[in-house]
């Protein structure tokens, strides 16, 4: 009898967790063009195809969490994020108060993620700092680290800031020993730069 009640509850489980999956929305996707800042992203930027997007206000009722962008190379793995974080008004460039928070928050989530097991040996290897791309100026820092499934080294990039009351942050992740990847990577920065407009 209790074997039946065991397996009954077993079934019983399944079916909630089933419907717990069923009742998670699909994400939304965000426009291609951004209304908010004027920024666009098309199917392809440089050597990059977009992968898939997030209009985080429709997909989790978090409009202060922005859109964000998704594109693939072989190789390279790029996401544009686009958000306030609640705050009224974002100065434009990487100096600002609001800008060096935002990228010290940034920076400490990837810290975080290695912590929680996404990266091994996570260092920086250059930067903290200022880059320039085109027209924009960026907070920025590349680290290096290990993937633990396949223990293969990575470079993961990071950039932030202000643009048009609202941050910019991009997020690059490549393998390290592959020469065609590092220069997509720089061909990703540049051509998205090209279009932009501060």
């Amino acid at each position: 009898m209790s074997r039946r009640i065991l397996g009954m509850a077993v079934v019983g489980l399944a079916i909630l967790l089933a419907f717990a999956v069923a009742a998670q929305p699909a994400p939304v996707p965000a426009p291609d063009r951004n209304i908010e800042t004027g920024l666009v992203f098309p199917n392809m930027i440089g050597p990059a195809r977009k992968v898939g997007s997030v209009d985080y206000s429709q997909t989790k009722a978090a409009p202060e969490l922005g859109w964000a962008w998704n594109y693939e190379t072989p190789a390279l793995t790029t996401t544009f994020y686009v958000y306030n974080f609640g705050l009224g008004s974002i100065p434009s460039g990487a100096t600002s108060g609001p800008v060096l928070t935002q990228f010290q928050q940034a920076a400490a989530d990837i810290e975080i993620g290695a912590r929680a097991g996404r990266y091994e040996q996570l260092k920086p290897s250059q930067g903290p700092g200022n880059c320039t791309v085109g027209t924009l100026v960026f907070r920025c820092i590349t680290f290096t680290a290990v993937l633990p499934g396949d223990k293969r080294p990575v470079f993961t990039r990071l950039f932030v800031t202000g643009y048009r009351n609202y941050f910019l942050k991009i997020r690059q992740d490549w393998p390290q020993n592959a020469p065609a990847a590092a220069r997509e990577v720089d061909a990703v920065i540049q051509a998205f730069a090209s279009t932009a407009k501060p």
